[in-house]
Parts: structure tokens; sequence; C-alpha cells
């Protein structure tokens, strides 16, 4: 009685192990197969091609005053932005951002800024189909146009999807942010898409190279004349 009591136990101890592994190989399989999809280095790839689709405006006549606005960027046209908070990135030294409406020289937001290359609009939600600047410095600035009420609705609600979709797959923070990158680089809305590799709390190795080369964007030869200073 004793023998088959403990061959139960040691039965019982080895089926749970195995359940245990075997429930942490499908959670690995899962998040691999999420991250497989797609990666940040494929991102870092378009990024940096050899025509990238993110047009940093340069300004500044000498190299102690140098400033590259990197995104939102300027194409020809001013960007559309989903996020009525968008973030702003940047090369060089600067001492204040604002924003203001197109038309206006009055700050709906201002922020002094030191010892970083990036930051995020923390005033009151932009409204959509206005274009804004980004100004640096008082002095330069960059057009950028909030994405349309329909359209915006329409693209959180798929984001939104897509973010249920890959929580109950078990995907963590980076491989949700990965994916709404993915969505947002496949739709050439190029802000949103650094936006969310900005916004990882813990990034991986992969996105920390990739996010410690995005000033290198200013270095990249341009071919169509856009990164003329704009004031």
């Amino acid at each position: 009685m004793y023998k088959l009591l403990l061959h139960t136990l040691v039965f019982s101890t080895i089926a749970l192990s195995t359940v245990q592994v075997l429930s942490n190989q499908v959670t690995l399989a899962k998040k691999s197969s999420i991250q497989q999809i797609f990666s940040w280095a494929s991102i870092s790839r378009i990024l940096f091609s050899k025509k990238p689709p993110v047009e940093p405006r340069k300004g500044g006549s000498r190299p102690t005053d140098a400033i590259c606005m990197v995104s939102p960027d300027a194409p020809a046209k001013p960007r559309i932005v989903w996020s009525d908070r968008p973030l702003f990135v940047w090369k060089g030294r600067v001492q204040t951002i604002a924003v203001r409406p197109i038309d206006s020289e009055q700050d709906l937001w201002n922020q002094p800024v030191t010892e970083t290359q990036n930051i995020t609009y923390q005033g009151e939600p932009l409204q959509p189909s206005q274009t804004y600047k980004w100004v640096v410095n008082s002095l330069r600035f960059v057009p950028f146009k909030i994405m349309d009420t329909k359209e915006r609705d329409r693209i959180t609600a798929e984001l939104q999807t897509l973010e249920n979709q890959l929580q109950a797959q078990g995907a963590d923070t980076e491989a949700i942010a990965l994916a709404k990158a993915k969505y947002f680089a496949d739709s050439n809305l190029w802000s949103d898409a650094l936006q969310q590799a900005y916004s990882v709390p813990n990034p991986s190795d992969g996105l920390k190279e990739m996010i410690k080369n995005i000033g290198n964007l200013c270095d990249v030869p341009k071919s169509d004349g856009h990164n003329s200073a704009t004031r």
C-alpha cells in the first residue's frame, strides 16, 4: 500500500511538472510567433533604407546650434498624425519645445527640455483635422496635421481589436507596441510608429538599438530638397 501511494505521488508530481513545462512552452511559442511576424530590426531597415520614409528637417547655421527635427517630419505636405498627444523627436541642442496652431504665434503648450532628445506632448488633446506646428527654441517649426475624426475612430477601433487579440495570446507590452508600430508603419503613419517604439518602459536590446540610431536619420542623404530650415 505504501509503495502504491509513493508511486502515485511520484507520478502525480511528474505529471504536474510536465503540464507546467508544456504550458510554459506554449506561452513561449505564442510570444515567439508574435515576434516572428515582425521585428524592430524590420522597422529599422525601412527607416534607414536608401530612400527612408522619415524626412527630418534640419536647421542651424553652425554646428553648435544645429538642430534636426526628426518626428513629426517634414515631407512636401504636413505629416498626418493619428495621436492627439504626439511624440516629438529631434537631434541637437534644444531648450524649449512648443505647439501652436499653424496660423498663430500663441503657444498651446510649451516645455523646457534638458538632457533629452524626445518628449510627448502634454497639453490638452489636439483637435482632429487641425494643422499645428511644433516649434523648437521659438525659431524653427515643422507643421503636422491631426487625422480627421472618422479615420481616427476607425484606427482606434482596429488598434483595440489588435491589442485584445495579442493579450489573449499572452503578448507582453513590447510585443503589443511592436504590432502597433507595424500597423502604423504599414499605413505610412511614421510619427505614430515611432511613438509606439518610444512608449515601451523596459525595451529589449533590439529596440534600444533602434532608438539609439534614430538621430542618424538626420545624416541620411535626401534628394528631394525637403531638409532646408523652415524659417
